[in-house]
């Protein structure tokens, strides 16, 4: 029951970002599929780093920004930063988190789900890009973690 109430908090977190990123106008704006692996070197609460594979292809750090309890969970933030392999740019992203309580009724990061946005932090090939990316499982507590979301860029106007 929890991890229902978590799950829709976190799918209505993504049909805001969603919303978000559609305000640009879907005439002058061209997205794809992104997804992938996210794959952590160290285990930590404060940091993490590592790989990211798929679309996104590079290297990735994190820091967690808050934690708290709410309701029957967990609510985080952090920030990400993929240094796109090839030199292809940077992806600077939000994340916002929710995470079940633990046996203890800590937060149980290793079932979390994110959901990360970007809105303005692009650089090289990624700039002018918005996103919306979504994790669901452990990178946080040091455990490969698929992606799935979708990369937006504008397009010449008409």
């Amino acid at each position: 029951m929890r991890a229902r109430r978590l799950g829709a908090f976190a799918a209505a977190g993504l049909g805001l970002a969603v919303a978000g990123a559609a305000a640009q106008g879907p005439r002058d704006t061209a997205c794809e599929a992104v997804n992938g692996t996210i794959v952590p070197a160290c285990n930590g609460v404060i940091c993490n780093e590592g790989t990211i594979t798929g679309d996104l292809r590079g290297r990735f750090s994190t820091r967690r920004t808050s934690i708290y309890p709410a309701g029957s969970g967990w609510l985080y933030t952090a920030w990400l930063k993929i240094d796109v392999e090839g030199g292809k740019g940077v992806v600077e992203m939000l994340d916002e988190g929710v995470a079940p309580r633990d046996a203890e009724g800590g937060p149980d990061l290793a079932k979390g789900t994110e959901v990360l946005t970007l809105s303005e932090a692009g650089t090289g090939a990624y700039r002018e890009h918005t996103a919306v990316i979504v994790t669901s499982g452990a990178y946080s507590a040091g455990r490969p973690t698929p992606y799935t979301g979708r990369l937006c860029h504008k397009t010449s106007g008409r």
